[in-house]
């Protein structure tokens, strides 16, 4: 693992992550005290939106271990939308061994820069 781009969960990443979560339900709270009611359809599309949102944040932000080969990897919006999750895990198949596992969370120090 590349200790320059990444490292583990720690106690502020929890915070953090549970500051978006907190923003997230009350958005869907407040919301649905206004628009339910009467306007429904447009409270799904504010819930739809928010939770695109929530999930482009945690795949530009989060990567994953392989416990089997040791290969940290990121994966997609929509693989990160659809694959199971644990409290800190991942069930996804790893790009190196081709294998399906579940991977321990990584936090992404900073996007690598692709040069052309």
């Amino acid at each position: 693992m590349d200790k320059n781009k990444y490292w583990e969960i720690t106690r502020s990443d929890w915070y953090g992550t549970s500051q978006v979560l907190f923003v997230f339900i009350a958005v869907i709270m407040i919301s649905s005290v206004f628009l339910l009611a009467r306007y429904w359809y447009l409270w799904i599309m504010i819930i739809a939106g928010v939770l695109v949102l929530l999930v482009v944040w945690h795949a530009k932000n989060f990567s994953y271990l392989c416990p089997r080969c040791g290969k940290v990897f990121e994966v997609s919006k929509l693989e990160d939308f659809i694959s199971p999750n644990g409290v800190n895990k991942k069930y996804l198949r790893c790009p190196g061994c081709g294998k399906r596992a579940w991977t321990e969370v990584l936090r992404i120090k900073e996007k690598t820069v692709h040069k052309k």
